[in-house]
């Protein structure tokens, strides 16, 4: 997985993106809204943005940096419905390292990132040395009804 071969499978599902700079690195960001009956009839915005560090260690600071980043442009991004009536926003925070700490792997494992008014925060690291991706493990009970879609995404970009 890598900023290029992320643009061609955003492309691929026919997912929006532009190309745009988070954290002072060069970023893709792929947008996608989806209304769906299973989820209680609600609209669904998701924003996908992947960065890639380089050689730069992933910690826990970071990938709360590029979250906070992330969530900031999807807020000023978002077109749809007011949030919180029957629309929410997901945002999928990718972070590309060949370099992450043990504490990264497991802040995105265990789902750390916590919950935000009528959206969600799910952060993603792929490590480009080993070829592992680290990402939520299990679905919370907040939001339930969207994660098995997030996942999908996600391992669609793989």
């Amino acid at each position: 997985m890598n900023i290029e071969s992320i643009k061609a499978k955003l492309n691929e599902s026919s997912i929006y993106h532009s190309e745009e700079n988070i954290l002072d690195n060069n970023s893709v960001i792929g947008y996608e809204k989806k209304f769906n009956w299973s989820w209680m009839a609600t609209q669904l915005n998701t924003f996908i943005v992947a960065t890639d560090f380089g050689d730069k260690e992933i910690d826990e600071s970071l990938i709360e940096n590029h979250l906070s980043e992330s969530f900031k442009f999807s807020k000023q991004n978002y077109k749809g419905w007011p949030r919180g009536l029957q629309s929410g926003v997901g945002v999928i925070s990718i972070l590309i390292s060949n370099n992450v700490s043990d504490k990264a792997k497991d802040y995105c494992q265990k789902l750390k990132s916590g919950k935000k008014w009528a959206g969600f925060s799910i952060p993603v690291i792929y490590n480009s040395n080993t070829k592992e991706t680290y990402q939520f493990e299990k679905k919370p009970l907040w939001g339930s009804i969207y994660y098995p879609h997030f996942k999908k995404l996600i391992n669609n970009l793989k």
